[in-house]
């Protein structure tokens, strides 16, 4: 598949889903994979969408992919993103 691997935190970067983070599940051909998020797009129902319309992240989620562990990793990886960021109350 490439540079990304199942399991893997993506970003996409073109398209009405622009900013949106997925996980990778699987793979149709060399420039297209399918993702999920766990919410409008499910493990039974993934997004079919271009490698090249994507960031790839470093992150990878290790547990079973499943909705609820795909919508945890993504709402933990999206929490450490906007840490330390101006208005976070996280820093004091």
């Amino acid at each position: 598949m490439g540079l990304l691997e199942v399991g893997q935190l993506v970003t996409s970067k073109q398209g009405r889903d622009l900013g949106r983070k997925y996980v990778v599940i699987g793979c149709s051909d060399q420039s297209f994979v399918h993702l999920a998020d766990g919410l409008s797009r499910t493990v039974e129902r993934p997004k079919r969408k271009n490698i090249r319309h994507l960031v790839a992240h470093k992150a990878r989620l290790e547990a079973p992919l499943e909705d609820k562990n795909i919508r945890a990793f993504i709402q933990q990886h999206s929490a450490e993103e906007n840490q330390g960021e101006e208005g976070s109350t996280s820093d004091g």
